[in-house]
C-alpha cells in the first residue's frame, strides 16, 4: 500500500516526503490538481501567484499523532469584475477554510464531544493521539448540525430539572421512534403550546399529570388524545397514602408496637459470677439520665408545646399561614401538624434503636470470639482491622464491654460491676413515606421486610385497613387496565371516610379523560423516563457548568 492511500482519494492531495519521530508523523502534501475556483466569483484560474505551507493535524497512525504540512497555492483570479484579485485555493474534500485539522479529524473530535463533554473528551483525546482543548471540543459540539426530527404522531412530555426543586425544563419525546426530538427551557404551558403549534400533527399526548401540560395540550392541540401516565398516577395514589397514614400515625404506631409483633432479645448466658452476685429478687437500679438525654427530652417537650399550640390555634379558625408566620414554623411543618393526630416523634429520639454503625457486618464475628474467650478489645480489633473493618478502637471497646457485660469506666479497674437490666429495645416504627412505597409496590416485588409491614397494617384500626384496601384496589385495576373498574373505585373513594382519598378522588375526576385514555391505551411515559435517566447523567457530566444550548445539542445527537 502506498503512502499515498492513507489519504482520502478525492482530496486531490499528493505525498511529497515523510518524516517519522517516536511521537509524530509528518507529511509534506500539495495539491495536484492544474487549476482553482475563485470563492468569489467562481471563475477558474491556472495563474499560480505565490505558495505558502498550512500544518494541518490529521488522524493518528499505530497511536503517533499525524501532521500534514500543507502547501496551498494562491491564484489571480482573471475575472476584471471580481472583487478579489488574488485568493487561496479550496480544498472543501480535505478541510475547512483557515481550518488547523482535517474534515475527518474534526469529526472525531465532535463524536468524542458529543459523548464526553470538553474536560472528560480533551483528556480521553490525548490518549488517543488527537489532543485538543476542552474549548475546541465544546465549539466543535455547539457548531455541529442539528439532526432534522420530524413531527412525532405520539409525544411524550415530562419535566426535568436544571437544579432540582427551583429551575425544570421539558423533554420531549417521540414515542413511537424512542428519540428525543426537542428540549425546552421551563415547564411553563405557553412555551409548550408554542412548540405544539410550530409542529402540528401530533395526535397523542403522553404527560404525566401536570396541570400545565395538561392545559397546554388543551389549547394547542385540542383534538390530540391526552394520556395519563399510569407510574404517576401510582405515584400519585403513593402520595394519597403517605398523607392518610400520617394523620392515622397512633393506629399505626399502636399496631406495630404491639407485643406479639417485637422482637424478644436474646438473653446473655448468665456466668457463675453473676449468679452469685445479683440476687434473684433484687430490683434494678434506675439509670440517671445524660446530659444528652436531658438536652433530647427538653426538645421533645418543646416541639409537644409548639404541636399543641398549632392545633389550639386552627381548631379556633386560625388560618396556616398566619399559624406558620406566628409560631415562626414552616407551612409545611404548619400542614403536618394540623393532618397529624399526635406529635411527631423522630427516630434520633427514640430510645433502643441503635444507630448504624461500621462495625454491624462484624459483630457476629466479634460475638463468636467473645463466645470463644477472647476478651482483649485490642487484639480484638486488630483482628477486625485485617478483615476490613473500617471504624474506630472504641465501638469495639463498647461492645467488647457489652459482651462480656462490664465497663472499665465504672468502677475499679479490672473489677466487673454488676449490669443494669434494661428492658428490650422497641423496634422502630417505619415512616409513612416508606409504609407507603411498600403499599404501592407490586406484592411480588415486595421484599420481606415490606411484605411484614403491610401484614401489620391489616391489623390496625378500620381507618389504616380502608387506606389499605382502597389503595390496593387502585393498584390493580392500574396495572390490569380495568379501565371498567374505575367507576366503582370512584365511587367508593368519594363516599370513604379517608379525606386524602376523597381528594385524590376528585383530582382524577378533572382528569378522568386522561385517566381512561392511560388505562385503556398502550402508551406511556417509560421511555421518556429512561431519556430523562440520561439527559441527568449527560449533565452531570458536565458539573452542571454548561449552558441550554449544550446540553441540548448533546441530548439529541445522543437520541
Amino acid at each position: 500500500m502506498s503512502i499515498t492511500e492513507v489519504l482520502p482519494a478525492e482530496a486531490g492531495l499528493s505525498v511529497t516526503a515523510v518524516t517519522l519521530t517516536l511521537e509524530c508523523i509528518g507529511i509534506a502534501v500539495s495539491p495536484t490538481a492544474e487549476t482553482a475556483d475563485c470563492p468569489g466569483c467562481g471563475t477558474s484560474s491556472s495563474s499560480v501567484h505565490s505558495r505558502y505551507v498550512r500544518t494541518v493535524a490529521d488522524l493518528p497512525w499505530q497511536g503517533r499523532r499525524v501532521v500534514l504540512r500543507l502547501t496551498v497555492r494562491r491564484f489571480r483570479c482573471r475575472n476584471g469584475g471580481c472583487e478579489r484579485s488574488i485568493f487561496c485555493e479550496r480544498l472543501p474534500r480535505a478541510l475547512a477554510p483557515h481550518a488547523r485539522t482535517t474534515n475527518r479529524l474534526t469529526a472525531a473530535h465532535r463524536v468524542i464531544g458529543f459523548a464526553l463533554g470538553g474536560e472528560a473528551g480533551s483528556r480521553l483525546s490525548t490518549h488517543l493521539a488527537v489532543p485538543t482543548s476542552p474549548d475546541t471540543l465544546l465549539r466543535r459540539v455547539a457548531n455541529a448540525p442539528r439532526p432534522s426530527a420530524q413531527t412525532p404522531r405520539v409525544l411524550g412530555v415530562d419535566d426535568f430539572a436544571f437544579r432540582r426543586g427551583e429551575s425544570y425544563g421539558t423533554i420531549l419525546m417521540d414515542l413511537e421512534r424512542r428519540v428525543v426530538v426537542d428540549l425546552l427551557p421551563d415547564r411553563a404551558a405557553g412555551t409548550l403550546a408554542t412548540w405544539l403549534n410550530a409542529h402540528p400533527g401530533v395526535e397523542v399526548v403522553s404527560r404525566d399529570r401536570a396541570t400545565a401540560y395538561a392545559q397546554a395540550a388543551r389549547e394547542a392541540v385540542p383534538n390530540a388524545t391526552q394520556v395519563a401516565d399510569r407510574f404517576h398516577l401510582l405515584m400519585n395514589l403513593r402520595g394519597a397514602v403517605e398523607r392518610s397514614l400520617a394523620r392515622q400515625s397512633p393506629a399505626v404506631k399502636a399496631v406495630f408496637e404491639e407485643p406479639d409483633a417485637t422482637p424478644t432479645a436474646p438473653t446473655p448466658p448468665e456466668t457463675e459470677a453473676q449468679t452469685d452476685s445479683v440476687p434473684p429478687d433484687s430490683t434494678p437500679i434506675p439509670r440517671p439520665a445524660t446530659h444528652r438525654e436531658q438536652v433530647a427530652a427538653g426538645r421533645r417537650h418543646a416541639r409537644q408545646e409548639r404541636f399543641d399550640r398549632v392545633r389550639q390555634m386552627h381548631r379556633d379558625g386560625v388560618s396556616q399561614r398566619t399559624i406558620a408566620k406566628t409560631v415562626r414554623l414552616s407551612p409545611l411543618t404548619v400542614q403536618r401538624y394540623v393532618r397529624a393526630e399526635a406529635c411527631p416523634v423522630w427516630r434520633s429520639a427514640l430510645k433502643g434503636v441503635p444507630a448504624p454503625s461500621p462495625l454491624d457486618p462484624f459483630r457476629e464475628n466479634l460475638e463468636r470470639k467473645v463466645a470463644d474467650g477472647v476478651a482483649n478489645a485490642k487484639a480484638l480489633f486488630r483482628d477486625l482491622r485485617t478483615l476490613g473493618y473500617p471504624g474506630g478502637y472504641s465501638p469495639v471497646r463498647k461492645a467488647v464491654h457489652r459482651l462480656t457485660q462490664r465497663d472499665r469506666r465504672v468502677g475499679p479497674r479490672g473489677i466487673p460491676h454488676t449490669p443494669v437490666p434494661l428492658p428490650p429495645p422497641r423496634p422502630p416504627v417505619p415512616s409513612a413515606r416508606r409504609l407507603s412505597f411498600a403499599v404501592a409496590r407490586r406484592g411480588d416485588t415486595r421484599s420481606a421486610e415490606e411484605t411484614q409491614f403491610v401484614e401489620r397494617l391489616t391489623r390496625a384500626e378500620p381507618g389504616v385497613k380502608d387506606t389499605l384496601a382502597l389503595a390496593e384496589r387502585f393498584t390493580h385495576l392500574v396495572r390490569a387496565k380495568n379501565e371498567p373498574g374505575l367507576n366503582p373505585w370512584l365511587a367508593d373513594a368519594t363516599a370513604s371516610d379517608l379525606p386524602e382519598f376523597r381528594a385524590f378522588a376528585t383530582s382524577l375526576r378533572q382528569d378522568e379523560a386522561a385517566v381512561r385514555a392511560g388505562l385503556t391505551l398502550p402508551w406511556s411515559n417509560g421511555p421518556v423516563e429512561g431519556a430523562v435517566n440520561r439527559l441527568k447523567a449527560i449533565k452531570r457530566s458536565m458539573y452542571g457548568r454548561a449552558g441550554f444550548d449544550l446540553l441540548k445539542a448533546r441530548v439529541l445527537q445522543s437520541g
